[in-house]
């Protein structure tokens, strides 16, 4: 399934999907890692970049695309967990993936229980290891990716020669063994523990109420079909739509309940309303009435993230922008990462530490990322992007983020 040839080359750019040897845990066919790689000719260095919670490679695609132009000499690795092999990629090669993934059949979730932070990060040091064969290895992270990065620092910082952290950090207050083990409860609704997840009692696969792995697998097929026909007419759906229209509206900061997932890539030509969750939420949220006898069609209005790239990145065969059986033990674990593996703790890094937050994104002030106390007696940088939501650090147009990461890459010896 993870071998399909990659057809659809939207980028300019070269890439390869490779799949990287992982750590054994009784699943042979399954124990791997892989990669999107934009290969560099005689790199100088390797930049290693950890999707967040839910991420897939391609978060990192028009990252990688200013990164090839500001520095040519840099070669790009976005990295994806093992549980993307589990997802069937098939659909996208078919004649209609929405038909396809609307009845997506689940595979077996059992070996997620045992993916938890010790396997994730033997399989991101075989991944640096691989890297290192090609240059030394900046390690960047996203989101939970960020955290992640972290502690493969805090463990194997020597075998990096940078680290940058991507509107992510550690938590302040990791989990108690309780809230580990038995659980606990937030305004959401109650989390299980590792108990309830080792005894089949919690599902292994971590699911929102509206992000669940069908759903990501539908997102993605919505937008690898608007990206090739953005002005065509979508047959069904609860208002008259292009495809662009359709798909980019579920991900646009105007219209997103949720902002972590939201994107600024313009706005809807159509009737807008207000939306009474979002006003129950405290925001003001826009949502489409629909028009009368006309297409909602979809304007780039200039904002961060420019709407046709973004959707041109967004799904492939072999690969996409989501992770559908993120593993909900590894979630669990991350929060509570001194408790699973006790010899990850703050320690020193030999070389600086660049911290980038987004705005209106999850740091959105630089002190968030509590460098000196996560990496003490280690230089370190931290910047804020203005006005940019989550997702807007890796996909806005201008080149921002790429250019901080060159200089930060090109100041290491």
């Amino acid at each position: 399934m993870r071998a399909l040839p990659l057809l659809f080359l939207g980028l300019a750019l070269a890439q390869e999907y490779r799949a990287l040897p992982g750590a054994p845990t009784g699943w042979p066919e399954l124990d791997r890692s892989y990669a999107l790689v934009y290969p560099a000719e005689a790199p100088r260095a390797v930049l290693l970049l950890v999707p967040g919670l839910l991420g897939g490679s391609t978060n990192f695609a028009l990252l990688a695309e200013h990164l090839r132009r500001e520095a040519p000499w840099l070669e790009v690795w976005a990295w994806e967990r093992r549980a993307n092999g589990l997802e069937d990629r098939r659909g996208f090669l078919a004649q209609d993936p929405l038909a396809y993934y609307q009845n997506l059949p689940e595979p077996d979730p059992s070996p997620l229980r045992a993916w938890g932070l010790e396997v994730h990060l033997r399989d991101l040091d075989l991944a640096v290891e691989a890297a290192r064969q090609r240059a030394p290895v900046v390690l960047a992270g996203h989101s939970l990716g960020a955290s992640l990065a972290t502690l493969y620092a805090f463990r194997h910082g020597e075998k990096l020669r940078g680290l940058v952290l991507l509107d992510g950090a550690l938590q302040p207050q990791p989990l108690s063994r309780e809230a580990l083990e038995q659980g606990y409860t937030t305004p959401f609704g109650r989390v299980p523990g590792l108990e309830e997840l080792f005894q089949g009692r919690a599902d292994p696969v971590f699911r929102l109420p509206f992000l669940g792995p069908r759903d990501l697998a539908l997102a993605e097929a919505e937008a690898f079909l608007a990206a090739r026909r953005p002005s065509e007419p979508v047959p069904h759906g609860p208002y008259r739509a292009t495809r662009e229209a359709q798909a980019l509206l579920r991900v646009d900061d105007h219209y997103s309940l949720f902002p972590i997932f939201s994107v600024s890539v313009g706005r809807a030509w159509a009737r807008e309303g207000l939306s009474l969750l979002g006003l129950l939420q405290g925001r003001l949220v826009l949502t489409v009435r629909g028009p009368r006898g006309r297409l909602v069609e979809w304007r780039d209005t200039g904002e961060a993230t420019d709407p046709r790239a973004f959707l041109r990145a967004f799904a492939r065969p072999e690969t996409g922008f989501s992770e559908w059986y993120f593993p909900y033990r590894l979630l669990l674990e991350v929060a509570g990462y001194p408790l699973v593996a006790p010899d990850l703790r703050p320690r020193p890094l030999p070389y600086p530490v660049l911290a980038l937050g987004a705005g209106r994104g999850l740091v959105a002030q630089p002190e968030g990322f509590r460098l000196g106390e996560v990496f003490p007696q280690t230089p370190g940088r931290a910047l804020v992007l203005p006005g940019l939501t989550h997702l807007d650090l890796l996909t806005e147009r201008h080149g921002y983020t790429a250019r901080a990461i060159r200089e930060y890459v090109l100041g290491r010896p």
